[in-house]
């Protein structure tokens, strides 16, 4: 019964968090210029992630330098849902969400209101136009994060093999700033804060409410950059590489 009604009671908070922020946000857009807009969108999502994460009783714990400067690409492993929460709530950022998120109840309009770069899975000829967007992003000053493993692990069997379509938007001067997440194992919870297998959302979502608490350790490595006449499989098989020899001292 304890469970249950942390559940319901952290539902209820966050419905009521998340559409009490949607009218300051679509008025503080109002006569903004697009890229005035997505660095408003990353202060919203920010502040969003922030009191999702009190409701839901997530505790980032940082290892490293989180003060970097506005403008990097954000390269992280990629373990479920709850990496946006621990990654919006100490960086601000533009994502790079699968479109069929937009469907989404609620969770699709606050997405949208971040000014996101959707992406369409179905048609890898697309990759071009995100790229240029992806590049115009950070020379506006914006941080962008990405997944390149394309989907989510355990968090326990190493990294996939990276997409290098992101890394073609990388110039030389705009660092990359590669992190690593990891969740926790805590004894007295039965389900992982990792979201990977076949458990569908909405039963994984139920049971994480349900805990009292997930701790997330994000490690942030030290900046990298792109060679001046690097090719972006080359440059993502160097991000990778710096980012196992990290995962390894951790699993």
């Amino acid at each position: 019964m304890k469970k249950f009604l942390r559940r319901i009671t952290r539902l209820v908070l966050l419905v009521l968090w998340s559409i009490s922020l949607m009218p300051f946000a679509v008025l503080s857009f109002i006569g903004l210029s697009k890229w005035d807009r997505v660095r408003r969108g990353a202060f919203w999502a920010q502040l969003w992630a922030k009191g999702c994460s009190r409701i839901m009783g997530v505790k980032t714990v940082i290892h490293g330098h989180a003060g970097f400067s506005s403008g990097v690409l954000l390269v992280s492993n990629h373990l479920g849902y709850l990496d946006i929460l621990a990654h919006a709530s100490v960086f601000k950022l533009r994502f790079t969400p699968n479109d069929g998120i937009k469907k989404w109840f609620i969770a699709g309009q606050l997405v949208a209101l971040s000014s996101p770069v959707w992406i369409d899975r179905k048609h890898p000829r697309k990759a071009a136009l995100y790229a240029g967007e992806f590049r115009d992003t950070m020379k506006n000053g914006v941080s962008l994060l990405v997944y390149p493993e394309g989907t989510s692990t355990d968090g326990e069997h190493g990294l996939l093999p990276f997409k290098s379509t992101v890394f073609a938007s990388v110039s030389p001067e705009e660092p990359i700033v590669p992190t690593l997440i990891f969740y926790r194992k805590d004894p007295a919870n039965e389900i992982s804060g990792a979201w990977f297998d076949d458990t569908g959302f909405a039963r994984h979502a139920w049971s994480v409410l349900g805990l009292h608490s997930v701790t997330v350790d994000l490690h942030i490595l030290p900046e990298m950059f792109a060679g001046k006449n690097e090719d972006r499989k080359t440059l993502a098989a160097r991000v990778r590489n710096v980012m196992i020899q990290e995962y390894e001292k951790h699993v």
